[in-house]
Parts: C-alpha cells; sequence; structure tokens
C-alpha cells in the first residue's frame, strides 16, 4: 500500500488541483491539461522506461523479448509526441503566450515544419541515450564478485593441517557468501550479479527413455497402507511417501503446486530413489516425475552403499529404499541469484520434514544422513553437480531401528577459484558444504547426539506458557490440503494455540542441526504484549528480546521486503542460526551451514502442519533486509543470522 501510494502521489496532488480549482470557479483550459498531462506521462513512462532497461541489464533478462520491444517503442512514439509538442509545452510554462495577429492582417504558417524534425530527432537521440545509460548503468552499476581463494597450506593427504585448512576457507566463504547474499536496501543499487542466469528450466525434468528401462505409474498417494501388522512396504506405500514429499497437488494455471512449500513456486527440488526391497519395485536407481506420478528406472545395476556416497552399514539388508534429493540451481537462480543456495535449502527442509511424517504415518521411519559423499552420488545419477547438486540422503527402513555407527572418514572437498564456476558463488557454496570420503583422510570429529535447538537460553527470565492444545487430525491429509496464506483476519491468535505451534516446532530432537533459533513477534496475540520474544523449548516458554511500543507491523512488514502477508500476520515467526553451533559442526562448518538451513526448514514445515491441523494460515517468506529482520528480533548479527521468516495468523 505504501508503494502504491508513492507512484500515485504525483496523480493524487494534480487531481487534488483540480478539484480545488473547480470549487473556485477556475478550472484550467484544455491547453494546460495538455501540457501537464504531457509531463506527468514524460515523467511516468521515461521513470518506468529508465528502470525498466536498467533491471533488465542488472538481472541479466532477455533484451529483445516481445513485450520489452513494444516497451522500447512507446518510449520512441512518447518522445516524438512531446518533441513536437515541445513549443507549446515551454511557451505555456514560460507564460509567453504566441503573439496576437494584428489587426487587419492574417497570420501566415511558416512553410513546413521549422524546427520540430531537429526536436524530433533530439527527442530520439535523448531517448536512445537514455535506454543506453540505463542498460550500462544495470549492466555495469555495483558489479561485484565474490572469490575465494584456494586453502593454502600443507599439500592434500599433509595430515590434519590440511583438514584445519579447508575447514578454515569452507567457513570464510560461508561468512563472505551470507554476507554477499545479504539483502539490504542500499545493495539493490550497489550490488549486481555476477552469472547470467539465462532462461529457467522446465518445472518438470524431462527424463529421457533409456532403451530396456521401465517406466512405472505409481498407485494413487491416497490409497497406501500402513507397512505395520506385517504389511510389506511396496510401491504403494513408496509413492506416497514421494507424493507427499514433492507431489503436485493442485494445478493452478501453468504453475503445479507441490505438497511441500518452495519459493517464488519454483520447486527446485527433485527426488531420485534407490530402490532395496521395495514390492513390486525392481531394486536399482528410478526418478520421481511429480507430473505424471511415476518412476522413470534410470540404467545400471543396483549400487552398493560406496557407489551411492553413504557410509558403510548406513543402508543395511533391511532398508525399504534410499531417497537422494537434488536441487536444479537454474530454477531458482534465475529469480533470486546468489541468494539460491539459501533458497533450495530450506525449500529441501520443508520437503524433507514431510518426508519423514509420511513415512511415519505408514509406519516406517526416515533416516537422514548427515555425511555423504556428493560426487559418488552424482555420478550415480548422471548428474552435473554445478546445475543440479545433491543435497540431502534419506534412509527409509522399518521403524524402531537404531542407525549404524559411521566409521567412515570424511573430509571437505578442496576449493578453487569461484570465478572459473558456470553458477559462480552458488557452486563455490554447494562444494564448500559437500564432503568427500577417503580413506586416507583425517577422521573428522564423531557424530554427536543434537540435543537442544536452544542451548543457552536461560529459564530464570522466561515466561511459562500454557499447555499446548492438542488436534487429532491425519497428518497425510494435512499435507495433501497445505497452503500458503496471504490473507488473514483481524482476529487475534489465541495463547494456547501459539503455545501448540512453538511446541511443534520446538519439541523434536534436532534431525541435522543444533543451531536454529526460533522467536516469535506477537503482533495481536491474546495475552501478549506486542513484542519479541525467544522460545525456549526446553521450558516451553518465551522470553522478551524487545518490547515494541508502537508501529510494529510497520517495522516487520519493512523488515521483509514491505510485504503485506507479514504486516497483516497476528504473529511474525522467525527462525535464526547461532554461528558457533553451525561452525561447531562435527562434518565441518561448510557442512553445518547446510546442515543449519535445512533444520530451519524442517522446523518450518512444522508450523505449516501444525497451524494446518488447527485451522490456522502460514506464509513462509524467504526475502527479508537481514540487518533490519536481525534489529526487529533483537539478534546480535555477529552471533546469528536471520535465515527464514513466515506468517501465522487466522485465515481471513
Amino acid at each position: 500500500m505504501t508503494k502504491l501510494l508513492w507512484v500515485l502521489l504525483p496523480l493524487l496532488l494534480a487531481g487534488a488541483t483540480l478539484a480545488l480549482m473547480a470549487l473556485r470557479g477556475r478550472m484550467p483550459s484544455r491547453l494546460a491539461l495538455n501540457v501537464w498531462s504531457s509531463l506527468f506521462l514524460l515523467v511516468y513512462v521515461l521513470g518506468t522506461a529508465g528502470l525498466g532497461i536498467f533491471w533488465v541489464a542488472n538481472q541479466h533478462l532477455p533484451v529483445f523479448d516481445w513485450h520489452y520491444l513494444f516497451g522500447y517503442a512507446t518510449v520512441l512514439l512518447l518522445v516524438l509526441h512531446l518533441a513536437f509538442n515541445f513549443r507549446v509545452v515551454w511557451q505555456h510554462l514560460a507564460r509567453r503566450p504566441p503573439p496576437a495577429p494584428r489587426e487587419g492582417t492574417a497570420r501566415v504558417p511558416k512553410a513546413g515544419l521549422g524546427r520540430r524534425p531537429a526536436l524530433g530527432a533530439l527527442g530520439m537521440l535523448g531517448a536512445t541515450a537514455l535506454a543506453g545509460g540505463a542498460f550500462v548503468l544495470g549492466l555495469r552499476h555495483g558489479r561485484t564478485e565474490l572469490r575465494i581463494e584456494p586453502a593454502t597450506g600443507p599439500a592434500a593427504g599433509a595430515g590434519v593441517g590440511t583438514a584445519v585448512d579447508q575447514a578454515a576457507t569452507a567457513l570464510a566463504l560461508v561468512e563472505q557468501f551470507h554476507e554477499f547474499s545479504a539483502h539490504s536496501r542500499a545493495g539493490l543499487l550497489r550490488r549486481a550479479p555476477g552469472v547470467a542466469w539465462g532462461d529457467p528450466p522446465p518445472p518438470f525434468k524431462p527424463y529421457p527413455i533409456s532403451p530396456g528401462a521401465a517406466r512405472m505409474v505409481l498407485p494413487s498417494p491416497h490409497l497406501a497402507r500402513d507397512v505395520r501388522d506385517g504389511r510389506p512396504f511396496d510401491a504403494g506405500a513408496l509413492g506416497a511417501v514421494l507424493w507427499h514429499t514433492a507431489g503436485v497437488s493442485q494445478q493452478s494455471g501453468t504453475i503445479a503446486f507441490r505438497t511441500s512449500p518452495s519459493s517464488g513456486a519454483l520447486f527446485s527440488t527433485e527426488l531420485y530413489v534407490v530402490v532395496r526391497t521395495v514390492a513390486g519395485i525392481d531394486a536399482g536407481v528410478w526418478h520421481y516425475d511429480a507430473r505424471t506420478h511415476a518412476l522413470q528406472q534410470l540404467p545400471g545395476s543396483p549400487p552398493t552403499e560406496l557407489e551411492m556416497g553413504l557410509q558403510a552399514g548406513a543402508a543395511p539388508d533391511d532398508t525399504f529404499a534410499v531417497v537422494v534429493a537434488t536441487a536444479i540451481f537454474r530454477r531458482s537462480g534465475h529469480k533470486y541469484r546468489d541468494r539460491t543456495y539459501r533458497y533450495v535449502l530450506a525449500d529441501l527442509g520443508h520437503a524433507l520434514e514431510n518426508l519423514q511424517v509420511a513415512t511415519q504415518a505408514l509406519g516406517a521411519a526416515t533416516m537422514l544422513q548427515r555425511r555423504f559423499d556428493e560426487a559418488r552420488t552424482a555420478a550415480l545419477l548422471g548428474v552435473d553437480e554445478a546445475e543440479e547438486g545433491v543435497l540431502a540422503l534419506a534412509v527409509l527402513r522399518p521403524a524402531g531401528r537404531a542407525p549404524n555407527g559411521d566409521a567412515t572418514r570424511w573430509q571437505a572437498p578442496v576449493l578453487s577459484t569461484v570465478g572459473a564456476a558456470p553458477l559462480g558463488v552458488t557452486d563455490a557454496m554447494h562444494r564448500a558444504t559437500s564432503l568427500r570420503a577417503a580413506a586416507s583422510a583425517p577422521a573428522v570429529v564423531p557424530l554427536s547426539p543434537l540435543v537442544s535447538l536452544m542451548p543457552e537460553t536461560s529459564a530464570a527470565n522466561t515466561m511459562p506458557l500454557p499447555p499446548p492444545m492438542t488436534a487429532l487430525v491425519d497428518p497425510l491429509r494435512i499435507i495433501a490440503q497445505r497452503r500458503s496464506v496471504r490473507r488473514f483476519a483481524k482476529s487475534a491468535l489465541p495463547l494456547q494455540a501459539l503455545s501448540a505451534l512453538l511446541s511443534a516446532m520446538g519439541r523434536p530432537t534436532p534431525q541435522l542441526s543444533d543451531a536454529v533459533r526460533i522467536d516469535v513477534v506477537t503482533q495481536a496475540v491474546q495475552g501478549l504484549e506486542t513484542a519479541s520474544w525467544r522460545y525456549d523449548p526446553a521450558a516451553h516458554g518465551l522470553r522478551m528480546r524487545v518490547r515494541h511500543d508502537g508501529g510494529l507491523r510497520r517495522r516487520s512488514r519493512a523488515a521483509a521486503l514491505d510485504q503485506d502477508v507479514i504486516g497483516d500476520a497476528a504473529a511474525v515467526l522467525v527462525l535464526s542460526m547461532a554461528r558457533a553451533a553451525f561452525a561447531a559442526d562435527p562434518s565441518g562448518p561448510g557442512r553445518g551451514y547446510r546442515h543449519a538451513f535445512l533444520e530451519a526448514g524442517l522446523v518450518g514445515e512444522r508450523l505449516y502442519l501444525e497451524a494446518g491441523a488447527l485451522g490456522l494460515g502460514v506464509c513462509a517468506v524467504g526475502a527479508f533486509y537481514d540487518e533490519e529482520a536481525a534489529a526487529l528480533v533483537g539478534v546480535d548479527p555477529q552471533h546469528e543470522w536471520i535465515v527464514h521468516f513466515a506468517a501465522l495468523g487466522v485465515p481471513a
């Protein structure tokens, strides 16, 4: 609404002036109206054209799309129109009307068009200069490029020194990337993307059918049977798990909405399945086609754990299947550019929570793998890691089976200069968060259990929340019906409902990272002041961080890139990651950063599902001004980074 007001302000002022003149009986002449409408037209069209051409260059958009060509032609026609009317406009503004003809003489028009052709030519040159200047400015203005030099120190294989150097390099890249990809108001003009992302790839991956390779349409996901009581984990169960993870739940126009939320409805996640013992499906590697709810078999024999990139014993004989999640970076990158890696990780975290919930609902269990070799997994799938990165592996097994220990030695890959990669910092970040299995590499610290989302919170100043209300619903139905809600009623959120939502978000033991922190901005919650609170899962209570006396909705909306959904919500959930916690990840700081973002997505999806069970609405938001968001919830950016927003309220 604020943006609309600023855009319409000149016209509103002009309308108010005309209304005042009408009341005073001094309406302007047609000539005056023509002059001022021409000036308004000039300001609006040239402003629109200049900004449009600037962003075409700044965002590496196609310069000669049809709708852009119509825009260029409009600008030229406007300039010609104004050039031919320049004399009239100038005389009116200078208040020098043309001299009246002498009595008894007729005014003879000058032959030809006089200065008008010259003015038209100058106008066209001016428009060309404007377009060219805006394009060059957008192409070059604020050009920055994040470059990380390879790790220096002992040669590869020289022992602990190499691992320490590589971890330090990975941490440096993570810190620079996070700052580089942070949104700020000044950064929109100071910084331009260093990657030509090109046109977005298709929303569904076209997998060519190999000779002899099978294709299998899976049963309806709503007919799957619980595998308990001796029932086998069959094609119906696997299909239900995959559909509830990333299946198409609704088609609206050209957009196929999925069961898990995705930034910009771009859905970069792709799912593959290594089938072990699934009744009705041959063992081997399959790609899940979400558009048709079918499996396409990839060539090759069933892989070993080593070929999958897993540690020995991670997928024992009782394993049903291993689900591999990748991200096609360009699907999100053409819109989100150098911030892409943030979005694909958070989106995947939402999908992985659905995977866990669906598998559990069918009587099985999901074990998210914290360590695996992405290069080996990518080779198995035949994907180019620079374009489609392997981000997560999940082992599906019978419920109640304990995971095996990790005896594999792991190391971070050697990082090279970012500039050589086609996707720039996105590719560099993927490599920095990856691992490689190597028998001769020094072992990393053994995995330790994750115990708390908030180990540093003191219970002394914590206000206890009421016992959470429970909702007995079918989780598969909630996933199938999940939608992002962007319009909220004016109703205040019941405190008991907020208690249930926070409990659901913080109750489970962290799956991948203990770095995630939960804050809530209470804009209209019964029994709570308008303030920002830190949630303590262990004590199930809130500790006030920032008291907001007035204008909270305006500040929260502004921090979230002026998105109305945040300002209109009854409460805003804000997730952050503790820098010291992810940097201390046993798999290294690079992998710790990935784990923390995935964990934030897992926590965010629990909010969606619990809100759906309670009849409330949620809308996840990944775009925000990082420093303003930190100030909103009282977070010190030196110690914590904001990674996720979510609007919460009663649906309108």
